[in-house]
């Protein structure tokens, strides 16, 4: 079961609801895995720049990092997160100072915590960062490219006859 999430798994990931993200993947585990371990860098590499915009006040640039974890988060299941996201970016829109910090606050905390569950998880299942797999590798070394070179002769034998 090397590599593979399941949902007996997601049990310690409780932000997350798994039918919901699945379905989004429509069932496919592997792509579902993939996109698990891409929002899980994406939520690393923005948890600072959330922080510094955080103790800073400065919160240009916000916006744009706020909807994008918003949609990350809401295409793998993370629905409450994503509604947290929409919260705060509604807020920004409105630019209410105040309840900004506050909301910013309780969403760096929940990220953080999303972060060390979905870290659990991927670490449960091992998955790598690998693009393919070997058998993709394969398949693509046992190519005959030279149907592709009949192929494209054909296609302009057609097309040269058409023209004239």
């Amino acid at each position: 079961m090397r590599g593979e999430v399941t949902r007996e798994l997601f049990s310690c990931v409780p932000e997350i609801d798994f039918n919901s993200g699945n379905r989004y993947f429509l069932g496919n585990m592997g792509n579902y895995t993939k996109a698990l371990l891409s929002t899980l860098k994406s939520v690393k590499a923005k948890l600072p720049i959330l922080r510094n915009m955080h103790y800073t006040g400065e919160y240009e640039g916000l916006r744009m990092v706020i909807q994008t974890l918003r949609k990350m988060l809401g295409n793998i299941g993370a629905l409450s997160l994503a509604e947290e996201a929409y919260r705060l970016e509604t807020t920004l829109v409105n630019e209410d100072l105040l309840v900004i910090k506050g909301q910013l606050e309780d969403f760096i905390i929940h990220l953080t915590n999303l972060a060390g569950n979905l870290e659990a998880l991927l670490k449960l299942t091992d998955v790598t960062g690998e693009v393919g797999t070997k058998e993709e590798g394969k398949s693509f070394l046992k190519y005959d490219f030279t149907k592709t070179r009949e192929s494209i002769r054909r296609s302009k034998d057609l097309l040269d006859r058409k023209i004239m």
